[in-house]
């Protein structure tokens, strides 16, 4: 179910390029993202013990009084920053704050299967199947964690899980991810001339100057 979610939201909120910006995703679905440095000075702010939450992780979600996803932004590594974003976007994207209100909130213990699917969320978000298989097969050397944005331990579990996650995807699922990134995989530039073009015709061949096998920029 994760894997489809994932794919799914990819669609509605257009996510086309690499790494995934869940600032940009968050803004698109209406999700509220605080930095912890803004909301921590406000005066009206009651939840004593979350600054000592987020020395553990770097994002939690608040369900009350309406739902917001509080992150540590100072001192945090980006890569981490966002596989943490995505995961919680993932617990709300999932609803399962609303399913299992009584296994999810800062103060509770964490439930392994949903925080399972959580994680199953976040590396189909940020790493979709079907373009880490184009990426390893064509440029095998450019498919780390760098080009998704992922931290390095996220990206070693989505290697781990890919054919398990490839077995949930049907054609139609990857033909919409690969849609979506089409721009993105076909992004070229020229060795010889340097110049930038979109390589739609897959013809591996500058259209300004001629040279052959120009390079995919995947930034």
């Amino acid at each position: 179910m994760a894997v489809r979610y994932a794919c799914a939201v990819s669609a509605d909120c257009g996510v086309s390029r690499l790494p995934v910006d869940p600032f940009a995703l968050a803004a698109e679905a209406g999700i509220t993202l605080a930095p912890l440095s803004v909301i921590s000075q406000h005066p009206n702010w009651a939840v004593y013990n979350l600054p000592s939450l987020l020395r553990m992780t770097s994002a939690i979600t608040l369900s009350y009084p309406t739902f917001c996803i509080v992150y540590r932004d100072e001192g945090t590594d980006p890569a981490l920053l966002r596989y943490a974003l995505c995961r919680e976007l993932g617990h709300l994207f999932l609803n399962h704050f609303r399913d299992f209100p009584e296994k999810m909130g800062s103060r509770r213990r964490s439930d392994p299967v949903l925080d399972a699917e959580a994680d199953a969320f976040a590396r189909n978000l940020l790493s979709p199947v079907p373009l880490v298989d184009i990426i390893r097969y064509n440029r095998p050397r450019q498919a780390r964690a760098v080009l998704f944005g992922m931290p390095r331990a996220a990206w070693i579990r989505r290697l781990d899980a890919l054919a398990a996650d490839r077995a949930c995807m049907d054609d139609g699922m990857a033909n919409t991810l690969i849609l979506l990134y089409h721009d993105f995989l076909l992004g070229r530039r020229c060795s010889a001339c340097g110049q930038l073009f979109t390589d739609s015709a897959q013809q591996n061949a500058c259209p300004f100057c001629g040279a052959p096998d120009p390079e995919w920029t995947l930034s």
